[in-house]
């Protein structure tokens, strides 16, 4: 809990700690089960383990069966306690972690329900609860309010929060001042984008949204707030990822609807913007130790890939001499992105790899890499030392397990969907179109690659139009 309760400050500790000292009645033992579940998921995605991840993951497994199994002991749907909700909110979080986003968005719902149920949605309901308790619920119900609009972004879900409480403005005695100034700060992040903007984003509605109101977005979303210095490097990292993501979730709908121009006077609304996210995501992350980026698990990684897809897919589109010229973004942001996605075993199997395979089959965008790793571009040159590497579909692939990574296909628009290994689709277009980049005349080995991109480093690239129809 050392690393996990400064992002989510949702139980009251001296009375976690008191369970321990007494049997558990069920409705306990189910919130006792889901939280080593979730514990162990997050120890599966630490960078240096003894033993290694698939242990860890048998180990969440074990601990989820054994809270479903309490669940069906005792009439679990009547449970109307605060430690069911968190309970599947953890549930939840543990499955995500795992990469079963249908169990894990089942389980979110379940909790949502749960709480809506007993009205925590309402302030009303809080006026007669103790303290801490009230602080409790009203933080799960925020950290539930997040997560659900993260999932209503990556994963097209429908909202169900429209009232809310107010805000937590206390803390519990043992907690420091910056776990709930994190915290909230972390709730007024997501809170920049309203119902509306989601119901757009999932074409809910055909409403249209002006340009002044995404220029106004992105004018929230790039203050950056003093408090955020006075923070732990857990909290900055998770504000400081899900700001710049988030600017670019308000960039990308406003492509959607047409509005971006090569010569806005905004940047926000020019077809470049995503180069100014990726060098403001770049900088937030090079200050931070990296274990206060995998303290998050899977869900920071996705964000992080995101950004590093849709700038790839950017230079494509406007060509690699934007990066170099005009905006600063680090000397080779593409092998920066590689390093931060192999932090962990799970993330580099799942995101990493996942972009060096882009990378080998539009080889033009491997392009604007000018260190002296351009000539090899691999997992084992950016990754973790001490794994086996693996050779598969012209670029090198870390070893993780004995099961190589499922059918994770790029959807046919820039917003990349990671979808389970065990609910993966082909999309025809792109499977086809993938194949013919490995077989046909087009396609690169590694040592092409290396001295395709070493020849690259001598030449003079002159900046050129975008082209607006790779968007």
């Amino acid at each position: 809990m050392e690393h996990i309760y400064p992002i989510m400050p949702l139980l009251y500790m001296p009375a976690l700690r008191e369970l321990t000292t007494r049997p558990l009645e069920p409705s306990e033992k189910n919130l006792v089960y889901s939280l080593c579940a979730l514990t162990s998921t997050h120890m599966s995605g630490k960078i240096n383990l003894a033993p290694g991840p698939e242990v860890w993951d048998a180990a969440a497994r074990f601990f989820l069966n054994e809270c479903i199994l309490v669940r069906q002991s005792y009439d679990f749907v009547e449970d109307k306690s605060f430690y069911a909700i968190s309970s599947s909110y953890f549930v939840s979080t543990a499955f995500f972690e795992l990469n079963q986003n249908r169990k894990s968005w089942y389980y979110l719902r379940e909790a949502l329900t749960m709480g809506q149920d007993i009205g925590f949605h309402d302030e009303s309901t809080y006026r007669d609860l103790p303290t801490e308790e009230a602080l409790c619920r009203r933080r799960t119900f925020w950290i539930l309010y997040v997560t659900e609009r993260s999932f209503a972004i990556l994963r097209n879900k429908p909202l169900t929060l429209s009232k809310t409480p107010r805000f937590p403005n206390t803390l519990h005695e043992y907690e420091a001042p910056e776990i709930h100034s994190g915290f909230l700060q972390l709730i007024n992040t997501y809170n920049v984008l309203d119902s509306s903007f989601v119901d757009t984003w999932n074409e809910y509605t055909q409403a249209k949204i002006s340009i002044s109101t995404y220029t106004a977005l992105q004018a929230r979303l790039k203050i950056n707030h003093p408090i955020s210095m006075a923070l732990i490097s857990t909290q900055k990292a998770d504000i400081l990822v899900t700001q710049q993501w988030l600017r670019l979730v308000v960039w990308q709908s406003s492509m959607r609807q047409g509005l971006l121009s090569s010569i806005s006077a905004d940047e926000s609304m020019t077809f470049h913007y995503p180069f100014v996210i990726a060098h403001s995501l770049l900088g937030a992350i090079s200050s931070l130790p990296i274990t206060a980026v995998d303290v998050h698990g899977m869900g920071i990684f996705e964000k992080i890939f995101e950004i590093a897809n849709t700038m790839l897919d950017v230079i494509q589109a406007c060509g690699p001499s934007i990066e170099r010229i005009q905006y600063g973004v680090f000397q080779d942001p593409l092998s920066v992105f590689i390093r931060t996605l192999s932090a962990t075993p799970r993330s580099q199997k799942q995101y990493a790899s996942l972009l060096l395979e882009k990378v080998s089959l539009k080889p033009e965008i491997s392009r604007l890499s000018n260190s002296p790793l351009s000539g090899s571009l691999t997992l084992k040159n950016l990754s973790l030392e001490g794994q086996d590497i693996i050779e598969t579909n012209n670029c090198t692939i870390t070893s993780i397990s004995p099961e190589l990574p499922g059918a994770n296909q790029w959807q046919g628009r820039i917003v990349a969907e990671i979808q389970d290994s065990t609910e993966s689709k082909f999309i025809e277009e792109n499977k086809s179109q993938a194949d013919e980049t490995r077989n046909g005349s087009s396609s690169l080995n590694e040592a092409k690659l290396a001295s395709w991109m070493s020849d690259m480093d001598r030449e003079i690239l002159e900046p050129h139009p975008c082209k607006t129809e790779g968007l």
